[in-house]
């Protein structure tokens, strides 16, 4: 019964995929809406390469995979980089790219913050990055919030056999990536596990959360694409600003 309700990973062209199947495919459908510029790409937390693969295919090139284990990373197209995400890494770097891509590992690191704020400086004036993790809103999670107080892919067990130890909100996310000189252009969720029978025997339970919470509580990964668009002074300017936070801040009545 196990297999006719949870799908198994995904692969791509015999690459194995390490998030939910379907979120690598939402994110290029993405990155395709938003980025002009297809050299310069940058996979961090790469695993095997098959987003890069993906990305090659949908015809980006000057191909980058950056990870901390190499021994999986399976794309001889694409240079690749031993690297520890939870350091200063962006120094290891020579050089900008104009599309970086992150699936699955924000949840992994000590400091999304840090994280973020090194990819910026490897990414060029206008350059887009994409990233996933996994969406706490998605409608499992917010009945396993009610029935726990759990957030959803960060219990002890998620803890100890997969280190999701820093679970991010879209909502938090849209605000810290605008706080260090991001502009959000776009934020959904995307991917499941669900077959199609599983989809059918719950619809009783995730056809209203649809209705009242949208898209964005039926993927299980939430997805979301930025261009680097402020200024390096002006991320300087303190955050209680109203200046810093442009149209968020109208949207959430700062004062």
């Amino acid at each position: 019964m196990g297999d006719a309700m949870r799908k198994k990973l995904e692969f791509y062209q015999d690459h194995l995929i390490g998030c939910a199947p379907g979120t690598h495919a939402c994110l290029l459908d993405l990155i395709k809406k938003y980025v002009t510029a297809r050299s310069g790409v940058l996979d961090v937390g790469t695993h095997t390469g098959a987003l890069l693969l993906r990305l090659r295919n949908a015809g980006f090139n000057d191909l980058v995979g950056a990870d901390l284990d190499e021994t999986r990373f399976e794309l001889p197209e694409a240079d690749f980089l031993k690297l520890d995400l939870n350091t200063q890494f962006a120094k290891e770097f020579g050089r900008e790219f104009n599309l970086i891509v992150s699936t699955d590992v924000i949840e992994h690191l000590d400091s999304p913050r840090a994280f973020l704020s090194q990819l910026r400086e490897i990414l060029s004036d206008g350059g887009v990055i994409a990233l996933s993790f996994p969406n706490v809103a998605f409608w499992e999670g917010r009945l396993k919030f009610l029935l726990k107080g759990e957030l959803w892919g960060f219990g002890s067990k998620n803890y100890i056999l997969q280190r999701h130890i820093s679970p991010m909100t879209l909502e938090q996310t849209e605000l810290l990536l605008q706080e260090l000189g991001y502009e959000v252009l776009e934020m959904t969720s995307g991917g499941s596990f669900a077959t199609t029978l599983r989809r059918i025997v719950t619809a009783p339970l995730w056809i209203p959360i649809r209705l009242i919470a949208g898209k964005k509580a039926m993927g299980e990964c939430g997805l979301v694409v930025a261009r680097k668009t402020v200024p390096d002074e002006d991320i300087k300017v303190p955050l209680h600003y109203k200046s810093r936070w442009a149209g968020v801040a109208d949207r959430i009545g700062f004062e």
